[in-house]
Order: structure tokens, then C-alpha cells, then sequence
């Protein structure tokens, strides 16, 4: 070989080995590129992960919250529907009492409720029907310790229960409806100290 192809053998070699240290850079710039990005992306991606699963955590709680209040409500309505119907069972139960003991529980609840005048008793139109002989007499007697003089009128009245004392101006509803119904707070709460 003589010099020329030397020399260009040389500049051949050399270039070669330039060539090899620049693929070999550039493959280890593009390998770190690589490293960097799948390290980056591991951490975007690992970020987007948190995050959903931070999204599921909280509409879970949001559901599992909505399902809480929503067992608590129909809990709630369902005690309110046996007291409701544990106060009309009470209003039937009175309704129903043997005459002799229902007569005297209107007399009473009259007497507890009655305030000083003349009035005129009213009662449903079954209750005219089945009333006790003597029931107008115990009533007038009743009322009249409370200053009240009462009269039994023929006309029924529309309750379901009781009697309504009428004294012209002011009327006074003795039904055992109306008594449940003022008193209803306080059955409740008796009511939901028993069954709760």
C-alpha cells in the first residue's frame, strides 16, 4: 500500500471511529431520552392513578353516603308510619270500648276539657244510638262541677268519636281524634321510648 491509500485508509478508520463515537452517543443520548421519558411518564402516569383512584375513593363515599341517608330516611318513615298507625289503633281501641267504659271516658275527657257556661254536648249520630240511659245526667253532673251547664243535643255532630261542646261562640272538639291529635307530639314520644 502506498501513502495515498494510507492516508485515505487512516481518514477511513478515523471517520469509522467518529461515526461509531457519534452512534454511540447519539444512541446513548436517545437511550437516556428514552429513561427520562418512561421515568416521566411513570410519574405522570403514577400521578393519573392517585388521581382516579382518589375519584373512585370519593364517589364511593359519596354512594355509600347517599346510601346511608337514604336507609336512615326509610328507617325514619317507617318508625313514623307505626307510631301513625299505633296513634289511629289507639283512636280505634277508644272507639271500640264495651259502651258502659266508652260513655265514661267521654265524660271524662268533657270534664277535663269543659270551661264555666252553657253549652250544648254533641255526639256522632252512632253514639246517640247506643248512649247509656242515664248518659245525659252523669254528663250534666260531670260538667257541672266545672261551672258548666250542659245540654245534650239531638243533633249529631260529624266525629268520629267523643262529643263536641258547643257554647255558641266557642266550640270545644271532645273527640277522641282531636285529643290524640293535641296530644300527638307526646304519644310520639312515648310511643318511640317503647318501640325504639
Amino acid at each position: 500500500m502506498n501513502g495515498i491509500d494510507k492516508i485515505i485508509s487512516k481518514i477511513n478508520a478515523d471517520a469509522d471511529e467518529q461515526c461509531n463515537q457519534i452512534i454511540a452517543a447519539a444512541k446513548a443520548k436517545c437511550d437516556k431520552i428514552v429513561a427520562d421519558g418512561e421515568k416521566a411518564g411513570k410519574v405522570v402516569a403514577d400521578g393519573i392513578i392517585a388521581d382516579a383512584k382518589a375519584e373512585a375513593d370519593k364517589t364511593v363515599a359519596i354512594a355509600q353516603s347517599g346510601a346511608l341517608q337514604q336507609s336512615r330516611q326509610k328507617l325514619l318513615a317507617a318508625k313514623v308510619e307505626v307510631i301513625n298507625e299505633t296513634l289511629a289503633d289507639v283512636t280505634k281501641a277508644l272507639k271500640s270500648l264495651p259502651a258502659d267504659l266508652y260513655f265514661k271516658a267521654v265524660i271524662k275527657v268533657a270534664a277535663d276539657n269543659a270551661m264555666a257556661g252553657k253549652c250544648e254536648a254533641k255526639l256522632n249520630s252512632d253514639d246517640h244510638v247506643r248512649m247509656p240511659a242515664d248518659f245525659e245526667e252523669k254528663l250534666a253532673a260531670a260538667l257541672k262541677e266545672k261551672g258548666c251547664e250542659a245540654k245534650l243535643s239531638s243533633e249529631p255532630v260529624k266525629i268520629g268519636s267523643g262529643l263536641v261542646l258547643d257554647y255558641g261562640d266557642i266550640v270545644i272538639n271532645c273527640s277522641f281524634e282531636a285529643i290524640v291529635e293535641e296530644n300527638a307530639d307526646m304519644f310520639k314520644a312515648k310511643i318511640s321510648e317503647i318501640l325504639f
